[in-house]
């Protein structure tokens, strides 16, 4: 127990589980036999009459303790009836009779489906019987969420089973690259022409205004790194079943751009953002920062990136793939700066970790519509 008595994720568990204990001992109707033969039986009916949407059952407390004794053979008809197929709600009494219905939908969002829920199993001493496809059946009583399943509308369940696995990170690579040709995309991380034409009146250059905006054009912001690290992690987490963490802390104070777990909660993954390209200063000013390829991404990001990944092994972390992300806005297009990368470029005690390292593929950003 000791390995867990500074764990505050431990800790809001077993507070958790504490709480639903003496909701469940002070509301004696969840143990009743009427109830725990309900709840059987609407799992049982749904696995016998198998469907692709959610269905509410509604039923009032002493109706459940009322429950009539062919319970079995009602529940069975329930699921069968026109009613019942043609409506996603249904109110019953003890006899298992639909009292009333409707067809309304329920909220799309997850946490606004199980806060709905929860919100009618307030009124009139209902209790409110969630029924998903796969046979799993949540419950509301008193405004508390009882049960296993994590989804509360069909919406929010074929939106998870859409996005990738950890497996298909690649994938979701390369989708991103055709999000950053988006203009609502890449217009973000560059200066507007309107401040382009503000730096124009402080630097006087020769050229005339027209023209030194355009060859300006791939000016970025000032620090882009964090917008492109931000938009990133953002699309990771719209299309990846993954836990994404900002910035883990390691025990040298350095700090992960982005962190990834995957589903299961085992496997670490993290991505290390870099750019270059062109900036402009703090101050709005021409005087930014210009990075090449080199020595920015070979070899100094590369050494970067696996001197992490050894610290994590030497910190017992289940870390399989350290990511190099570099986000290309150079004026000019030039071959990847990942080109040419080999073990060799690391320290003598970091190359054992080079397998562990895996560069992607440019991100290139370009100020222009592809069309």
């Amino acid at each position: 127990m000791s390995v867990f008595s500074n764990n505050a994720a431990f800790k809001e568990l077993l507070d958790r589980k504490k709480l639903d204990i003496l909701q469940r001992t002070s509301d004696g109707i969840q143990e009743s036999f009427q109830f725990q033969r309900l709840l059987s039986l609407f799992a049982e009916c749904r696995r016998k009459h198998e469907e692709q949407d959610y269905r509410l059952i509604i039923i009032r407390k002493v109706d459940v303790l009322n429950l009539c004794d062919n319970a079995n053979v009602k529940a069975d008809e329930l699921y069968k009836s026109a009613t019942f197929l043609l409506n996603r709600t249904v109110y019953v009494d003890a006899n298992l009779s639909v009292l009333n219905s409707n067809n309304d939908p329920f909220p799309a969002d997850n946490n606004e489906a199980r806060r709905y829920y929860m919100s009618l199993s307030i009124q009139n001493d209902w209790i409110v019987f969630l029924i998903a496809p796969d046979a799993i059946v949540n419950y509301f009583i008193d405004g508390n969420d009882y049960g296993d399943g994590v989804f509360y509308s069909g919406e929010s369940r074929k939106s998870y089973e859409h996005l990738k696995t950890i497996d298909q990170i690649d994938e979701v690579f390369s989708d991103y690259r055709i999000r950053l040709t988006h203009q609502d995309t890449y217009l973000k991380f560059f200066v507007p022409k309107e401040e382009l034409r503000m730096l124009y009146e402080l630097v006087h250059p020769e050229e005339e205004e027209r023209a030194y905006v355009t060859s300006h054009k791939h000016l970025l912001h000032n620090k882009p790194e964090e917008l492109f690290r931000e938009d990133l992690r953002n699309y990771i987490q719209e299309h990846m079943r993954v836990v994404v963490t900002r910035e883990l802390l390691l025990e040298d104070l350095d700090r992960l751009d982005i962190e990834l777990t995957d589903e299961i909660g085992n496997d670490l993954y993290f991505i290390e953002i870099k750019w270059v390209g062109e900036s402009i200063g703090s101050n709005s000013n021409r005087n930014g920062v210009k990075y090449n390829a080199s020595p920015r991404v070979r070899p100094d990001a590369v050494k970067q990136v696996v001197g992490y990944i050894d610290e994590l092994l030497r910190e017992d972390k289940n870390i399989k793939i350290g990511y190099l992300a570099v986000f290309d806005a150079r004026k000019e297009d030039l071959p990847d700066t990942g080109e040419g990368i080999i073990e060799t470029d690391l320290p003598v005690e970091l190359r054992k970790h080079f397998p562990r390292f895996m560069k992607i593929k440019d991100f290139r950003v370009k100020n222009e519509n592809p069309r």
